[in-house]
């Protein structure tokens, strides 16, 4: 998007929302649906991605400690130690700027129709949004949703045993109530209910969903929207056992389930898509040979992708100590290995991270390069055209064969010096005590399937030039 690395967290996202719209002529209050994806028709529809995500640069190297540390709180806090009470999910809320991915989403009918922008989160199900009346209102790029002007909306009654049990809640007004607490005193409180979500799918044409189930919020405080924000849309894949309120497995009961994106390199004016059903390529490029895995089940703390990591290679050469056991997620959820394009850049687990690093200095040793006294957990060179062209890959192996490469320059970050002499190239991985999370950044130039059709769910990728799937301005 056009949004500038620059621009202080709490506006960047708004800024690049506002120039979307901008951009395609949309106005924000628009009550009509907006024009805004493409589709090879169907069955199958795509939402634009809106990217908060800062590129590969950095300004120094204490805008790269912060980044670290946001990676590490968004795994500390939507993927492991989330307390589920029926009184209220209890999760956590990392800093504004830790959100990477936003879509747009109509949600309501006629008069009450407005198109939204809501956060992409694969590690949880549920989706909320704020909702009139609101108890105070936040900002939000388009009027708050008013329930009153959609003849289609439904509220869930606290009675329906089938959606109304925990994590949900009976309210004394009859309506199902939810709850989310945020540790740092963050919340958002509301009930359940039931509406048409649209999405467009080219040629003025719409999918309309009728009756999704999500979270409607009046009651929420010191929860950030960037100003733009209006809630979450929960990618997660949704606990079996749990009420039916995710929204992957309301699409699985609609004939869906299948979502793809390709990510590209952010801070340009080009933007992908989160596609869906038959807009989602059948095939890979000519010559590309597309790979799959297994995904595990959710756990009850986390709705994520989690597959079966096996090793890691730096260049051509497996790294000796790291070893599928490091990877495994244990009986109680802890551990393992997750794809989260939400999660700025890869972090691995600390056993195995020690292994991986040695062998990148290693690496770079051999080829001479002048490392960096850093600060804070870094890895850093000096950035020169040779080095630069000798920098190593990363290959991740799954169980069973499938491999993941990750080239140089998604490996890597460009990082200012303090100087203004030159710059750094600095490792983009992140220690974590816990699990390891495959992220946005290495991401990059594949196209990743997640496909929860079959009895085991499946993630199919491939690598692919995601600008020839991208739009521009």
């Amino acid at each position: 998007m056009a949004a500038k690395l620059r621009l202080p967290a709490l506006v960047l996202l708004a800024t690049a929302l506002v120039t979307f719209f901008c951009f395609h002529g949309v106005a924000a209050a628009s009550t009509s649906p907006p024009l805004n994806a493409s589709s090879s028709g169907g069955g199958g529809f795509s939402l634009r991605l809106v990217s908060n995500n800062s590129h590969h640069r950095y300004t120094d190297l204490d805008s790269l400690q912060r980044a670290k540390q946001e990676v590490r709180c968004r795994i500390a806090h939507r993927f492991a130690g989330a307390d589920i009470t029926a009184a209220s999910i209890r999760t956590y809320l990392c800093p504004p700027a830790s959100m990477v991915y936003a879509v747009a989403v109509g949600v309501g009918t006629e008069h009450g129709y407005e198109n939204y922008e809501l956060e992409m989160d694969m590690a949880a199900g549920f989706s909320w949004m704020q909702c009139a009346p609101c108890h105070p209102c936040l900002p939000q790029l388009n009027p708050v949703f008013d329930p009153a002007k959609s003849p289609t909306f439904r509220p869930v009654s606290g009675h329906n045993a089938v959606l109304c049990r925990p994590p949900y809640h009976p309210l004394q007004d009859g309506r199902c109530g939810f709850g989310i607490a945020y540790r740092n005193g963050a919340s958002a409180a509301g009930y359940l209910a039931r509406d048409t979500f649209s999405f467009p799918t080219g040629d003025n044409n719409f999918q309309h969903l009728p009756g999704i189930v999500f979270g409607c919020a009046n009651r929420i405080a010191r929860f950030d929207t960037h100003g733009a924000l209006a809630g979450v849309l929960g990618m997660g894949m949704g606990a079996e056992g749990k009420p039916l309120t995710g929204f992957m497995r309301q699409l699985y009961h609609n004939g869906g389930g299948r979502f793809s994106y390709c990510p590209i390199v952010p801070g340009t004016t080009a933007y992908s898509f989160l596609r869906f059903g038959n807009d989602i390529p059948s095939q890979p490029p000519a010559g590309v040979h597309r790979q799959s895995m297994a995904v595990l089940a959710p756990t009850t703390t986390s709705e994520a992708y989690y597959v079966k990591l096996a090793g890691i290679s730096v260049g051509a050469l497996r790294v000796p100590g790291v070893t599928p056991e490091m990877f495994e997620r244990d009986q109680h959820g802890r551990g393992g290995c997750a794809i989260d394009i939400g999660t700025k850049m890869t972090a691995i687990v600390q056993t195995a991270y020690a292994h991986v690093e040695a062998a990148v200095r290693g690496h770079l040793q051999r080829n001479r390069a002048r490392f960096v006294q850093s600060p804070g957990h870094h890895l850093c060179v000096h950035r020169t055209p040779a080095i630069e062209e000798r920098l190593p890959s990363m290959t991740l192996h799954f169980v069973g064969g499938p491999w993941l490469r990750v080239k140089p320059q998604h490996l890597f970050l460009v990082v200012g010096s303090p100087t203004g002499g030159g710059e750094y190239l600095c490792l983009g991985l992140v220690p974590d005590a816990e699990m390891t999370v495959i992220g946005a950044m290495q991401q990059i130039d594949t196209r990743f399937i997640f496909d929860l059709h079959n009895n085991i769910p499946i993630v199919s990728f491939n690598p692919e030039d995601c600008h020839l799937d991208a739009g521009t301005h």
